[in-house]
C-alpha cells in the first residue's frame, strides 16, 4: 500500500512538474507582438507608408476614363504642413494647394485667386486631397483592435479631430511586416465609401514601402484611381513654402 502511495504521488510531482514548465514556457514564448496596442500597431505601419520628417514627393495619379495623368509634387514639412504643386495635365499646370494642420487652400490659376477647400474634396478620379496630402493615420485617428487572423491585424479607425479626409477607416495590417495590406474609408455612420489597396513594395527613402495605393469606389469599382509614388526622399523646406500668401 505504501508502495501505492510513493507512485502516486510521483505521478502527481511529475505532472504538477509538467504543468509548471509548459506555463512557464507559454510565458516566454508568447509572440512579442501580442503585447503591442493598436496605437503601437498603427503606428508602426504609419512608419511603413512613408518617413516620419519631412520629405519631398513625386506622384502620378491615374484615374480609369481619364485620359490625363495628373502629375504632382509634394512637399511636407513635419506631421503638419503640406505643399501640393500640380505639374501636368497643361489645364491645370500651376495650380497649388497648402496645408497647415488641418485647414487647406488652393491657388486655382483660371480664377487667380486663393479658395479654402477640404481634405475630403476631390482632388482627381477618386482621389480626395487628403489622399495625398496627408497621409499619415498615427496621431489623426484612435485605433482599436477590430479582429485578426494568422496573417493580419484589423484595426477600426476612428478620426479625434475634425475636418479629416475620413471620419473612419478599417485598415488591415500584415503582422510579419507591419505592412498595410488594405483598408475601407467608412462614413461617420460605418458605410463603406471607398476600398484601397497597398501594391508595390519596394525600397525607397531608406524603407520597403508601398509604392502604389489603388482606392477604387465601394459601389462601382470601375470607378477607380491609383496613386503611384515615383519618388519619395528625405528633404527640409523652408516655412515660407508652407504659407497661404505663397500661393
Amino acid at each position: 500500500m505504501r508502495r501505492v502511495n510513493v507512485l502516486i504521488f510521483s505521478l502527481l510531482a511529475s505532472v504538477a512538474s509538467d504543468f509548471l514548465y509548459f506555463q512557464a514556457h507559454a510565458e516566454v514564448e508568447l509572440p512579442e507582438k501580442q503585447s503591442l496596442s493598436a496605437e503601437d500597431v498603427l503606428r508602426k505601419a504609419d512608419e511603413v507608408r512613408c518617413p516620419s520628417e519631412s520629405y519631398f514627393m513625386e506622384v502620378d495619379v491615374i484615374s480609369k476614363g481619364q485620359d490625363d495623368v495628373v502629375k504632382l509634387e509634394v512637399f511636407t514639412k513635419g506631421r503638419d504642413k503640406t505643399r501640393v504643386n500640380t505639374i501636368a495635365p497643361a489645364r491645370d499646370k500651376g495650380r497649388s494647394m497648402v496645408m497647415v494642420n488641418e485647414d487647406m487652400w488652393a491657388y486655382v490659376p483660371n480664377l487667380k485667386r486663393t479658395v479654402r477647400v477640404a481634405l475630403n474634396q476631390k482632388l482627381t478620379g477618386q482621389a480626395a486631397n487628403g489622399d495625398v496630402s496627408r497621409m499619415r493615420w498615427w496621431g489623426d485617428y484612435t485605433a482599436v483592435f477590430e479582429s485578426q487572423d494568422n496573417k493580419n491585424w484589423v484595426l477600426m479607425l476612428t478620426a479625434s479631430k475634425k475636418g479629416l479626409t475620413y471620419e473612419k477607416l478599417r485598415v488591415w495590417v500584415e503582422k510579419n511586416t507591419f505592412r498595410p495590406v488594405k483598408a475601407e474609408y467608412l462614413s461617420l455612420a460605418g458605410m463603406i465609401l471607398k476600398n484601397a489597396q497597398f501594391s508595390a513594395y519596394k525600397q525607397i527613402a531608406g524603407a520597403v514601402r508601398p509604392t502604389e495605393i489603388l482606392i477604387q469606389d465601394a459601389k462601382n469599382q470601375d470607378e477607380s484611381s491609383v496613386i503611384r509614388i515615383l519618388k519619395l526622399e528625405p528633404k527640409e523646406s523652408s516655412d515660407a513654402m508652407f504659407n497661404q500668401n505663397s500661393l
